[in-house]
């Protein structure tokens, strides 16, 4: 029995509470269920938080709990937007740990017991790995790597941590963490506070989950990103030209030396491949062939 093994069975409350904010992703969201249950041997809880979806949501969770007979925590209400589920989904977590996963994405193999193992031995409040990106069908566009954290870069060149690819130590967070009156850059702005208020981040190099990338995406469906860009440069401060550019040029430094794009390289093999490894068998084999090559990692059968 390892680590996790033994911290599960002699607690009742989860390690992990993973939220995800809905609306309107019922194609997608069974794969984003399954990824959690399959988690291996963490104790997780999902907290799905859907702003009252009108297409096949509520089935699919309905179906989900029966097929797999795992209790769903999921709740149809409305909300102003993503911010405010994840606020209102956080309000009901029990996890010493928690991840954002969107309705859209799902996780890939091991990532998250990968995640904690390291965030408990360590003590990091904040935790991440690498996601990959992938079409609507979930085959494989890029891998994006990424490399161990830098405030200066994550305030000057931009968000490069992968909020799927993500988790945080609870006790880390406050009670209304993302600003309801961003709908796009929720995620910067909660890294720059956190970074603010001196918690610590640690990079872990392994492919924690996929980003899915369609034309109904939220960020596909606004109206821009500027609104969010002001108001979160106004909080945390706003680099010159020369910032800008030395911050793209320590994040490709900090990637090249992490091995990111070495491993973007070996990626590239694998290029339409199918990545919903809970899916079929011969699509998790594909994922096994992916990690081998791509992060030299032997992992055990996926099931």
């Amino acid at each position: 029995m390892n680590d996790l093994d033994s911290r599960s069975s002699t607690k009742s409350e989860p390690d992990l509470s993973v939220l995800t904010p809905s609306y309107g992703y019922g194609r997608y969201i069974r794969n984003a269920v399954d990824s959690v249950v399959a988690s291996g041997s963490l104790r997780v809880e999902h907290i799905i938080q859907d702003a009252c979806s009108e297409d096949e949501t509520k089935e699919v969770l309905i179906q989900a709990e029966r097929r797999l007979n795992h209790p769903l925590k999921w709740s149809m209400e409305p909300d102003t937007g993503q911010s405010d589920a994840l606020n209102k989904a956080l309000s009901k977590a029990k996890g010493k740990w928690i991840g954002w996963l969107n309705a859209d994405e799902f996780y890939l193999p091991h990532g998250l017991e990968e995640l904690v193992s390291v965030g408990e031995k360590t003590g990091a409040d904040v935790v991440y790995g690498d996601a990959v990106f992938v079409d609507g069908d979930g085959h494989l566009i890029r891998l994006k790597p990424q490399h161990p954290f830098n405030q200066f870069v994550l305030k000057n060149y931009g968000v490069f941590i992968s909020t799927c690819a993500t988790i945080f130590r609870r006790s880390a967070l406050w009670p209304q963490p993302w600003d309801t009156h961003l709908q796009l850059l929720m995620d910067h702005d909660l890294y720059m506070k956190l970074a603010h208020r001196s918690a610590r981040f640690l990079y872990v190099p392994y492919p924690v989950a996929s980003f899915r990338v369609h034309p109904d995406r939220v960020s596909a469906q606004t109206g821009g990103f500027g609104p969010d860009y002001a108001i979160v440069e106004g909080r945390h401060g706003r680099g010159g030209l020369f910032s800008k550019g030395a911050a793209w040029a320590l994040h490709a430094a900090y990637k090249a030396a992490s091995g990111g794009y070495k491993r973007q390289s070996r990626a590239k093999a694998f290029e339409g491949a199918p990545m919903t490894w809970i899916d079929s068998p011969d699509h998790a084999e594909q994922v096994r062939r992916f990690l081998h090559r791509c992060y030299n990692r032997s992992v055990r059968p996926l099931e």
